[in-house]
C-alpha cells in the first residue's frame, strides 16, 4: 500500500509541476511581449514593494466590500496557511511520521490550519450565496 500511495503522489506532483511550469513559461512569454521599463521607473524600488505587499498582503483593496472583501481575504489566508498542510502531507508520502522541522509539533499550528480550513469553507459557502 506504502508503494501505490507514493508513486500515486509522486505522479500527481509531476504533473502538477509540469501544468504549473507550462503556465509560468506562458506568463514569461506575455510579460516579454510587452514594452521595455521605461527608463527611471525603477528609481522608487523601495515604495513600490510596500505598495504591492499592502495591496496583496493585507488584502485592502478588497476589504473595502465587507462581506466580499472579509471572504477573499480569508480564502487567501487560508489558502497561504494551508499550504503548510499539503508541505505536511506531501512529506507523509515519503515518511509516515513526517513533520515540519521546528513547527511540526506546535499546537496552535494545527490550531490555525484547522481554523482557516473552516474559514476557507465559510467563505466558498459565502462566494455561492452572492452568486445566487
Amino acid at each position: 500500500m506504502y508503494w501505490i500511495r507514493l508513486v500515486l503522489g509522486v505522479l500527481m506532483t509531476v504533473v502538477a509541476l509540469g501544468m504549473a511550469g507550462r503556465r509560468l513559461g506562458y506568463l514569461y512569454r506575455v510579460g516579454k511581449a510587452g514594452q521595455p521599463i521605461e527608463p527611471g521607473r525603477r528609481s522608487s524600488t523601495g515604495e513600490m514593494v510596500k505598495a504591492e505587499a499592502v495591496e496583496v498582503a493585507a488584502q485592502r483593496k478588497l476589504l473595502r466590500w465587507t462581506g466580499p472583501g472579509l471572504a477573499h481575504a480569508a480564502v487567501f489566508w487560508g489558502f497561504c496557511v494551508l499550504l503548510l498542510t499539503v508541505l505536511e502531507a506531501f512529506g507523509a508520502l515519503f515518511d509516515e511520521k513526517f513533520q515540519l522541522p521546528v513547527v511540526g509539533n506546535w499546537p496552535i499550528l494545527g490550531f490555525f490550519e484547522d481554523l482557516f480550513a473552516l474559514l476557507c469553507i465559510a467563505a466558498v459557502i459565502a462566494f455561492t450565496i452572492i452568486r445566487i
